[in-house]
């Protein structure tokens, strides 16, 4: 019987061998938080954690569920002047985390919106990054020609209305990242009408590319499947839609758009359920269209104006849809009343979400463990 016992005791304490490979599907299923702490557990957890073949399955399995969001600001959370750190929005949870992101004594001034969980930050003479917030994992990038020209020539009529801003996204080709400013040359005394950088990650340096003859709209342009997309002014009282390939590197106009004849300032992108999204605020309403896998654009939203304005002073600037979650509620950015709201789609109804002093940017945003 005792040797029935010892014998027991001793399988126990040496247990089964867990295959590797169910460790790793658990593991992909884990927050990013977690697994940094699982890194201590052995090497061969710490090697498989820090590869990047797992790393991308890893966001392969979270980009099935519902985004985060980041959260950011001008003057963030009663700050003043520019910030150190982001904050994260839990959908479930009423705590908003902090994220420091540059260091000392070094502060941001925009962020673009996140692509694979990364995200580019920086202000518009000296500083650029980019920073995996889940992860704190952070690239310092040289800075391109339009910051070195802004910074020489302060005293130039290029205000916050004439300032064009970075995009962020991945050539889906080749999986290589990149970096796009587009920026309209003529404000700058530059030749052209546009001017186009784009940062090799490879080289680490930043080149021109064949431009866009189309000025550009002052709002940073979105990305979606391998491609980079802004809006224009308007010309001969119509708005276009132009995109960059990131892949061919070429600039093409969208053939149509439903907000061709709206004002710049009364029209916003975004990118809801994997769509390309327009929307225009008119009197009391606002509609949001989406591009489907046939290049059709569809309504897909109305809001009503009269609704929010509980909430909102009167403003010509539009809402700014961020992200749906639980399939059918819509969050929504108020960026000169800086509160989020949402709409639940299956009833109609309107909620505030949160409010913040300042709130400029918020956008979808899944922790990953990707670093380039």
């Amino acid at each position: 019987m005792k040797r029935r016992d010892k014998e027991r005791r001793k399988k126990r304490a040496g247990g089964e061998q867990v295959p590797h490979a169910l460790i790793e599907e658990i593991l992909e299923r884990l927050g990013v938080e977690s697994l940094i702490r699982f890194t201590c557990v052995s090497k061969q957890w710490n090697s498989t954690i820090k590869s990047t073949s797992f790393a991308s399955r890893h966001l392969i399995r979270a980009q099935l569920r519902d985004p985060d969001v980041l959260l950011a600001g001008a003057r963030a959370f009663n700050e003043p002047g520019p910030y150190t750190y982001l904050k994260k929005l839990e959908f479930g949870s009423s705590e908003l985390k902090k994220f420091h992101i540059m260091p000392q004594p070094y502060r941001c001034c925009a962020i673009t919106g996140s692509c694979d969980g990364l995200v580019c930050v920086y202000d518009f003479e000296r500083l650029m990054y980019i920073i995996n917030p889940a992860t704190r994992w952070r690239r310092s990038l040289p800075r391109p020609k339009i910051q070195q020209i802004r910074r020489v020539r302060r005293n130039l009529d290029c205000g916050y209305y004439n300032t064009q801003f970075p995009g962020f996204g991945k050539d889906t080709m080749t999986g290589k990242y990149k970096i796009v400013w587009l920026y309209n040359s003529l404000k700058l005394d530059l030749d052209g009408h546009t001017t186009c950088e784009v940062f090799d990650f490879s080289t680490s340096t930043w080149r021109y590319v064949f431009s866009s003859t189309h000025p550009t709209a002052h709002a940073s342009p979105v990305y979606l499947d391998g491609s980079l997309y802004w809006l224009t002014l308007q010309i001969n009282g119509e708005t276009k839609m132009i995109y960059f390939d990131l892949h061919t590197e070429v600039f093409k106009v969208m053939a149509e758009i439903p907000v061709v004849h709206a004002s710049p300032c009364r029209t916003v992108m975004c990118i809801l359920s994997n769509r390309l999204c327009v929307s225009e605020k008119k009197n009391n309403s606002q509609d949001i269209w989406s591009l489907n896998s046939h290049m059709v654009w569809e309504k897909t939203y109305s809001l009503n104006l009269s609704i929010t304005s509980q909430w909102l002073n009167k403003s010509n600037f539009p809402i700014a849809p961020v992200t749906v979650f639980n399939k059918t509620e819509l969050l929504l950015l108020c960026q000169f009343n800086p509160c989020l709201l949402v709409k639940d789609n299956r009833i109609g109804s309107y909620s505030l979400y949160s409010k913040a002093s300042q709130l400029d940017q918020a956008f979808p945003y899944i922790p990953s463990l990707i670093s380039i």
